[in-house]
């Protein structure tokens, strides 16, 4: 792929992709760019609609800008993994667009590392009882999903798990092979040193953004349904060093495209039973309709998410905002009930 080799790797990469949230970009790159801890903060951007130039960030000369050019979707694991294998340092500190990290952080405190030997026979080198790096963020906002960690441990475990798709999961993927390497699990970093934008699940996963509780509800249906998904596909096909991955060819001094062929894919039995498990679950949670009368509805009436969307149609709103709203009634009694009753008993 042409990227820089195991003899450029020293210090710490801080490593942010970004797709079409440039102004949370530009908040986190200055706040990056304040801080004296790291030696490069390699950004990838991830096919935004509109490309992020050079000049509008930060004019920190440890900042480098890719892109990724023909992406429609926003995949974590496939642009995180080329991101990383783009960076040079030993040392990751992995970070979403919306966050940075504060005066507190400390990349050099001992508990961010693993007790001795937990590398899984002194695979990953390291002063003596002392294991390698690997601290996972603690706290709301989406803190969990930034970390800390050694290269090589990260390539050890095969970095993301580029099966995965959509949002969630991906990160409890990467944490259980990272403790079945090392027989530990993760350090945690303190909440406050890592600062985040606040925004919610749903803009996140880039579904159902919006005002009012239809796309609430929308959004809160495609994260459940992406995340069973992942958990099928990350249980019938482990991730691995040496799993296939993608590979990108470079078309311009920053700039890359996906090699179509590489683009890993699990066997079709496989893909089938998460795609169905997807189906269900998202218009299930999202209509409150129960999996037996999905089974028997029309498909065309339910179909599979296009390109990464659901196809939510007027007949779906309407049955929202009415039947689903009537089936909810006796929950909201039974609730109310329940409370009327803790009232009463105290």
């Amino acid at each position: 792929m042409g990227l820089n080799g195991a003899a450029d790797r020293a210090g710490l990469s801080v490593v942010t992709v970004c797709m079409n949230r440039r102004q949370h970009l530009l908040r986190s790159a200055a706040a990056v760019a304040a801080g004296p801890w790291h030696d490069e903060h390699l950004v990838l951007d991830w096919s935004s609609a509109v490309p992020l130039r050079r000049e509008d960030l930060p004019a920190d000369p440890r900042l480098r800008l890719l892109r990724v050019e023909g992406e429609e979707r926003w995949n974590l694991c496939r642009a995180y993994n080329f991101a990383v294998a783009c960076s040079r340092g030993a040392r990751l500190l992995k970070l979403d667009a919306d966050a940075w990290p504060t005066a507190a952080f400390d990349p050099e405190d001992p508990a961010l590392r693993l007790p001795g030997g937990a590398a899984g026979g002194g695979a990953i080198a390291g002063p003596p009882a002392v294991g390698p790096l690997c601290a996972f963020g603690s706290g709301p906002d989406g803190r969990k999903g930034q970390f800390l960690i050694d290269r090589a441990l990260f390539e050890a475990v095969g970095g993301f798990n580029e099966l995965l798709v959509g949002y969630g999961f991906d990160d409890k993927d990467l944490l259980a092979r990272l403790r079945q390497r090392c027989g530990h699990g993760a350090a945690a970093r303190p909440p406050d040193w890592i600062a985040v934008i606040p925004h919610s699940d749903e803009e996140r996963a880039e579904h159902g953004a919006g005002r009012g509780g239809l796309a609430v509800s929308q959004g809160l249906a495609a994260m459940r349904a992406t995340r069973l998904a992942n958990r099928l596909l990350a249980a019938h096909c482990p991730w691995g060093p040496a799993s296939p991955r993608s590979s990108y060819r470079q078309e311009g001094e920053a700039l890359w495209r996906l090699e179509p062929a590489s683009l890993p894919q699990p066997p079709r039995e496989v893909a089938e039973e998460a795609a169905h498990a997807r189906r269900m679950t998202f218009w299930g949670f999202f209509l409150a309709i129960p999996e037996v009368f999905l089974e028997v509805l029309p498909f065309s009436l339910f179909p599979p998410a296009r390109a990464g969307r659901w196809p939510v149609r007027w007949w779906h709103r309407l049955w929202w905002h009415s039947g689903r709203r009537l089936l909810a009634l006796p929950v909201g009694l039974l609730v109310a009930g329940r409370e009327a009753l803790s009232e009463t008993g105290r």
